[in-house]
C-alpha cells in the first residue's frame, strides 16, 4: 500500500479526480481490486496463438512490411488501472465502463501511409468495427503516434479466459496498438514518462521542448521515406524501370520474380498506361490483397499487382490479353512438369538422437530390489498413461506385453526374479507431421549394481529442417522422476543443485570424479570471486537445467581455487572468476568471467515462432546448456 501510495502522488499536481480520490476515506477502494484477485485472471495460450493467426494471416497476404507483439496486462499494471479508473463506481465518469485492455497486440509498421490503411482494414476483420482513438496534435506540441482501438474477443476466445472475481469490471475485449517503426520505442518513453509520471512537467519545459523536437524529426522522417521512395518511383517511371517503379509505389512485401517480358513490352509501347499504375492508389490494392478468401491467398508478385490494379481500375483489354498468355504458359509448363514427376518419390528416413543416458540407480535408501522395483513401476506408469488409449488391452500392472497400430508400439519385457526389465514404444508426434518417437529403457542388475540405459530418438525426412534449440534434446518424463525419488548415479549421485567443494577432502573426491574413466556425464566446476556475473549467470537455475545429466561444483576457497588452477592449468590472473567443463574423454575448456560477460546467443524457437538475442551471462548459460546437451546426443 506505501508503494501505491507513493505512485499516486503523482498525480496529485495535475489531476482533480485523483487528489479527490486521495482525500476520500480509504475504505472506498473496490475490495476486489487486490494483487490476489487480479493473479486469479488466466489467459490460455490458446487466445495468443488463435488472435496472432488471425490478424498475422491478413497482414501477410495484404503485403504489409510489419512487426507484431503480445501481451497480456501484468498484475500490478492492472491492479492501479482498476484503482485510478474507478470503474462501475457509481458518480464517476467511468461508472458505466470495464478495463478493455487485459490483452494487447501491437502491430507496428514500417510506412507511416499504411498506419491509417491498417486501421481500416481492421474495421473488417473481426464481428464489429474497433473503437479507435488517435493522437491529436496541432502546430505547438508534437506526440509519439498513437493509434489504438478496442475489439471484441471472439466469443469462441472469450470463454477461454478464467476471471473468477473481476467478471464485471475487465471486458472480454483486447487493445489493438498500430505504430511505424520510428515511433514504436519513443512511445514507451513518452507513456511512461509523460503518462505515468512527471518528468516532462513543471520546471522542464525546455527538455519537453527538445522531446518535442524529437518526436517531430521521427515524424518527419517517416514521411521523408515515403515520399523518397515515391520520389525514386518517379524518376524509375521515367527510366521506363517498370519493374523498380511498381516496387518503389507499392512498397509490398514482394516475391522475387521480376515483371514479365510481355508486361514491359506493353509498357514500353504505352507509357501512359504505366502511368496508370503508378498513380494509383496503394490502399485499394492492399485492401483487395487484404480480402482475397482463397486458400492459399495471392502470390505476391508485381505481375498480379499489375494484374490486380488492371481488374479494379483500367480493365485495359491488352493487359488481359497478356495474362491469358501467361496463364496458358503456365499451365503448360505445370502439365508439362506433372507429366515427367507423376509420383511422388518416397523420402529417406534419418534417426536423431534427442537424450542418452548409461547409468546406475542409487541403492543407498533402497535394497536392490525394492530400487528395481520402484523404477519399472515409474516407467511402466509412464507408458500405460500414453498408450492406454491406443492399445485397450494393456495390463493395469507391469506385465510382459507387445502390441502395434500404425504409427505406435509398445514392447514391455518384464523378469522380476532376474531384475531386468525393458520397454520399447514408438508413437507419432502429435504435432509435427512425419516424425516418429522412439524410447528404450533397459534396467537390469549387473553385479552388485542396478544398470539404467534410456535412448530417447525420433525419425523423420532427412531433408526436414531441423530446429536445435527445441529437437536435439528431450528426455523422457520417467527419466526425471527416477532420478528425484530414486536416484541416479554417474560414479556419484545427479542432482539438480551445485555442489560445493570446500576443503581438501571434497577437492580430492572432485579429482577422482574428473580422471574416472567409467564416467560418462561432464563435470562444470565454478570458481567465483564475484558474486555479481555468478548471480547474473544464475547457477542454481543452470543446476536444475542439466543437473540430471552433468555434475555442477562449485569452489569456495581461495586456496582450493589456486590450487584447481595449477592443478588444470588455468590462467593465473583470470582464473578467479571461470568456468571449466570437463567432457569425458575430452580435454578440458576453460572460459573466464571476461568473455563470458560479453558472450551472445541467437535463440531461435521454429516450432514458436520466436528469435531474440541475449548477451551477457545469460547468453553463456544458454550457451552451456547447448553444449552440455549437443554433447549428450553426439557422444
Amino acid at each position: 500500500m506505501v508503494r501505491f501510495l507513493e505512485r499516486i502522488s503523482i498525480y496529485m499536481g495535475k489531476n482533480n479526480k485523483y487528489r479527490n480520490w486521495m482525500v476520500a476515506p480509504m475504505n472506498e477502494v473496490n475490495e476486489l481490486f487486490t494483487k490476489e484477485n487480479v493473479e486469479q485472471i488466466v489467459v490460455p495460450q490458446i487466445v495468443k496463438d488463435d488472435l496472432l493467426s488471425i490478424i498475422e494471416e491478413k497482414l501477410k497476404r495484404a503485403g504489409f512490411y510489419y512487426r507484431i507483439a503480445y501481451r497480456v496486462k501484468a498484475v500490478d499494471s492492472m491492479v492501479n488501472k482498476l484503482i485510478f479508473k474507478d470503474y462501475r463506481r457509481p458518480g464517476t465518469e467511468n461508472a458505466d465502463k470495464k478495463m478493455q485492455d487485459l490483452i494487447g497486440i501491437r502491430i507496428i509498421l514500417y510506412f507511416v501511409d499504411d498506419v491509417d490503411t491498417c486501421r481500416k482494414l481492421l474495421d473488417t476483420l473481426f464481428a464489429s468495427p474497433g473503437m479507435w482513438e488517435t493522437t491529436e496534435n496541432n502546430e505547438y506540441e508534437f506526440k509519439a503516434m498513437k493509434v489504438n482501438g478496442i475489439f471484441r474477443l471472439p466469443a469462441y476466445l472469450s470463454k477461454t479466459i478464467v476471471n473468477p472475481y473481476l467478471t464485471e469490471y475487465v471486458d472480454d475485449t483486447f487493445e489493438v496498438q498500430v505504430r511505424t517503426n520510428s515511433f514504436e520505442g519513443w512511445h514507451e518513453i513518452e507513456h511512461d514518462m509523460r503518462y505515468k509520471g512527471s518528468a516532462f512537467g513543471i520546471g522542464n519545459e525546455a527538455l519537453a521542448r527538445k522531446m518535442n523536437s524529437i518526436l517531430a524529426t521521427f515524424e518527419l522522417c517517416d514521411d521523408s521515406i515515403v515520399v523518397l521512395l515515391e520520389d525514386l518511383g518517379h524518376q524509375h517511371y521515367k527510366d521506363k524501370k517498370w519493374n523498380d517503379m511498381l516496387r518503389c509505389h507499392y512498397r509490398l512485401k514482394f516475391e522475387n520474380e521480376p515483371l514479365h517480358p510481355y508486361i514491359e513490352e506493353l509498357f514500353d509501347s504505352d507509357t501512359e498506361l504505366a502511368k496508370i499504375f503508378y498513380k494509383f492508389k496503394r490502399p485499394a490494392a492492399i485492401e483487395q490483397l487484404w480480402m482475397d478468401t482463397s486458400e492459399k491467398g495471392i502470390e505476391l508478385t508485381v505481375n498480379n499487382i499489375v494484374r490486380i490494379v488492371n481488374q479494379i481500375g483500367p480493365n485495359d483489354e491488352r493487359l488481359n490479353d497478356v495474362f491469358k498468355r501467361i496463364d496458358e504458359e503456365h499451365g503448360q509448363a505445370m502439365e508439362a512438369v506433372s507429366r515427367r514427376r507423376k509420383f511422388e518419390p518416397f523420402k529417406k528416413l534419418g534417426i536423431y538422437k534427442v537424450f542418452q543416458s548409461h547409468s546406475f540407480i542409487d541403492l543407498t535408501n533402497l535394497s536392490i530390489e525394492d530400487a528395481y522395483k520402484k523404477a519399472v513401476n515409474y516407467i511402466y506408469s509412464w507408458v500405460s498413461s500414453r498408450f492406454s488409449e491406443v492399445f485397450d488391452d494393456m495390463p493395469d500392472s507391469v506385465k510382459n506385453y507387445d502390441n502395434e497400430s500404425p504409427g505406435y508400439r509398445v514392447s514391455i519385457a518384464y523378469e522380476p526374479e532376474k531384475l531386468y526389465f525393458k520397454e520399447i514404444t514408438t508413437h507419432l508426434d502429435s504435432k509435427i507431421a512425419n516424425r516418429l518417437w522412439i524410447s528404450v529403457a533397459t534396467i537390469e542388475k549387473q553385479g552388485d549394481r542396478l544398470m539404467f540405459d534410456v535412448s530417447n530418438e525420433y525419425s523423420e525426412p532427412t531433408e526436414k529442417y531441423r530446429d536445435n534449440e527445441n529437437i536435439l534434446f528431450s528426455r523422457p518424463n520417467f527419466y526425471g522422476e527416477i532420478a528425484d525419488n530414486i536416484g541416479i548415479c554417474d560414479i556419484e549421485r545427479l542432482r539438480q543443485n551445485v555442489r560445493s567443494i570446500g576443503d581438501k577432502e571434497e577437492y580430492g573426491v572432485l579429482k577422482k570424479l574428473i580422471t574416472d574413466e567409467q564416467r560418462e556425464f561432464p563435470v562444470v566446476v565454478f570458481v567465483a570471486s564475484d558474486d555479481y556475473w555468478v548471480e547474473k549467470f544464475d547457477v542454481d537455475y543452470f543446476a536444475y537445467l542439466v543437473g540430471y545429466y552433468a555434475h555442477i561444483k562449485r569452489i569456495t576457497t581461495e586456496e582450493l581455487a589456486e590450487q584447481f588452477a595449477k592443478d588444470y592449468d588455468l590462467d593465473e590472473d583470470e582464473y578467479r572468476d571461470s568456468i571449466t567443463v570437463f567432457y569425458p574423454g575430452k580435454a578440458p575448456v576453460t572460459s573466464y568471467k571476461s568473455h563470458i560477460l560479453n558472450t551472445t546467443f541467437e535463440v531461435i524457437k521454429i516450432e514458436k515462432k520466436k528469435y531474440w538475442n541475449e548477451n551477457g551471462c545469460r547468453a553463456f548459460r544458454r550457451q552451456l546448456v547447448s553444449d552440455i546437451r549437443e554433447n549428450n546426443v553426439v557422444k
